[in-house]
Formats: structure tokens, sequence, C-alpha cells
């Protein structure tokens, strides 16, 4: 999903991680119903986000 997304919108962030962590969480629990998969999806995208926040904080923060 994120490599669909870095075709589509030309470009590679956070955004394109999010949005692929929310679309493969809904497209996980899809069978389950609308508010399974949308709620999936929220979990999905919260996760994304956060590990790749705390990837560039701790690439900030942390000398290697």
């Amino acid at each position: 999903m994120e490599s669909g997304m870095v075709a589509v919108r030309d470009t590679d962030d956070i955004i394109n991680s999010v949005v692929a962590g929310l679309g493969t969480g809904a497209l996980y629990k899809a069978a389950a119903g609308p508010r399974s998969a949308a709620v999936a999806g929220a979990i999905g995208g919260i996760a994304v986000g956060v590990a790749v926040a705390g990837k560039q904080a701790l690439k900030r923060h942390v000398p290697v």
C-alpha cells in the first residue's frame, strides 16, 4: 500500500506511511463489517504514525 501511495503522490513522506497503515488495518478487518474496518484502520494508522514519529525522534536525539 505504501508503494502505491508513493507512486500516486510522487513523494515519500510520513503521510504515505500513515495512510498505508490505515488502509491495511481496514482491509484486514473488512470482512467483519464497516465499523470493525474503520476501527482497525484507525488503530493501524495511529500505530504507524507513532512508530514513524518515534523513529524520527530517536534519529534526532540519539547519536549513533
